[in-house]
Formats: C-alpha cells, sequence, structure tokens
C-alpha cells in the first residue's frame, strides 16, 4: 500500500490549529472511517486507507513504546492522549496531538490537533532520546521487544 515517497524528508503537511481530524478503527488498529482533514493531511484518498492498518501513516522517527504504551492503555479499556509524528502518503511529516478513546463496538475513536502547547517541544525532545535508545539496543543486538522495553525505561526516568 506505500507509495513511493516524493517529498523531501524534511517537507511538513500543512494543516490549520482549527482543523480537527479524526479516524476510527478496528479492535486490530485497521481503518474503518476519516474525516476530509485527515484525508487530506495524509495524502491518501479514503478508499486506499479504510481496511489498512492506521500505522500506514506511522512516521519512523516515533519511538515504539509511544505506541506499546497507547495499545496498553488502550486495550485496558482507557483512553490515552499522545503527541504523533505522522508520515503523509509523499513522504512528508505532520505532528498532532492525537486523542484515543475506546468505543463500545471494541473499535477506537482517534481525534487529533495541531499541537500548539509549550510542552509539545519537550515531548519531541523526549522522542528523540527514546527513539535513540531502541536504535542502540537493537544495534546492540538486541531485539525489538528489548529495544521497547529499554525506551520504556527511559520513558518512565
Amino acid at each position: 500500500m506505500q507509495s513511493p515517497r516524493t517529498a523531501p524528508a524534511d517537507a511538513e503537511r500543512p494543516f490549520g490549529l482549527h482543523e480537527l481530524f479524526f479516524s476510527t478503527t478496528d479492535r486490530k488498529g485497521r481503518i474503518r472511517s476519516g474525516n476530509g482533514v485527515f484525508i487530506r493531511v495524509s495524502g491518501y484518498a479514503e478508499a486506499e486507507m479504510v481496511g489498512q492498518p492506521h500505522n500506514l501513516i506511522r512516521h519512523p522517527d516515533m519511538p515504539r513504546c509511544v505506541f506499546d504504551l497507547l495499545w496498553s492503555e488502550l486495550i485496558a479499556g482507557r483512553s490515552i492522549a499522545a503527541y504523533v509524528k505522522n508520515r503523509a502518503k509523499d513522504g512528508a511529516f505532520y505532528w498532532v496531538m492525537a486523542t484515543v478513546t475506546p468505543l463500545a463496538d471494541g473499535g477506537f475513536l482517534s481525534v487529533r490537533l495541531k499541537p500548539s502547547s509549550a510542552v509539545f517541544d519537550a515531548a519531541r525532545g523526549i522522542y528523540g532520546q527514546l527513539l535513540a535508545r531502541e536504535r542502540e539496543v537493537e544495534a546492540e543486538g538486541g531485539t525489538r521487544k528489548e529495544a521497547i522495553a529499554a525506551s520504556t525505561a527511559l520513558l518512565g526516568e
């Protein structure tokens, strides 16, 4: 499903502070629906996204421990909010503050907006440290699970 990336790695997809976008997924994280803002910003047509795992838009700069924490909370029936760096179809990135909540039918609703808090800069710095830790563990021969555990421990500090 991934298409060739055409945007420079440092290109950011624009969207406004006033724009709110959402998507719904099934329990396994496969996209069921998304609004027009999500479709426009991601660069995917709705038909390209529906049925695909939400990690279709996962940016490789995101520490995996963030998603591990997110899924742990959701599976436990709790809502969670996190900053997430996504990657559009053309390779450009966009940051969101995502609030994800379980739905009565077993799926999930993610509502996202443009980050504007001063906390956002601190979170990006921490994410860089977490990602570096994950890569370090894997470069030393550690497994993906060990890398996530190491970055989760660092996050806890």
